[in-house]
């Protein structure tokens, strides 16, 4: 069918006709922060940075959302916000993924496999998690993922 694909690419119940919904997705913040009396200051800071690279971005807002790392934590039950499960530091990295001695994707727990944020390489979008840990559950099966 012409056109599916992109009918289903939008929804037009977001934005009033001809208007658009702008994403952003800013990380790194304090998760210690008072976030309550900060949540305001970083938006404005986030629309600064971004009406720097496209003026008149700010004149065009007509309502926004945002989630600060407290509202993460309570509506979420992302620790300190943190959505990758543990900030991706050295010590966070590769083996030391989730810890030092289940970077496999296996847990303590027979049949317990580890594939979220939490696990190497960490979050995103990648989905890369979950295939590295179905490769190791079908190599546990004595299968091979293709």
């Amino acid at each position: 069918m012409p056109g599916a694909r992109a009918s289903r690419a939008r929804d037009d119940s977001l934005a009033p006709a001809g208007a658009h919904v702008a994403s952003l997705f800013c990380q790194h913040f304090d998760p210690g922060a008072d976030w309550v009396a900060r949540k305001d200051e970083a938006i404005e800071r986030i629309f600064d940075v971004v009406e720097m690279h496209a003026p008149g971005f700010r004149a065009q807002v007509i309502a926004h959302t945002a989630l600060s790392p407290t509202d993460l934590e309570r509506e979420f039950g992302l620790v300190g916000g943190d959505i990758f499960h543990g900030q991706l530091t050295l010590d966070q990295l590769w083996s030391a993924r989730p810890m030092l001695g289940y970077a496999d994707y296996r847990s303590p727990l027979k049949g317990l496999y580890l594939c979220g944020s939490g696990a190497h390489p960490g979050g995103g979008v990648t989905g890369l998690p979950g295939r590295n840990c179905a490769r190791e559950v079908l190599r546990d099966l004595g299968r091979r993922l293709r």
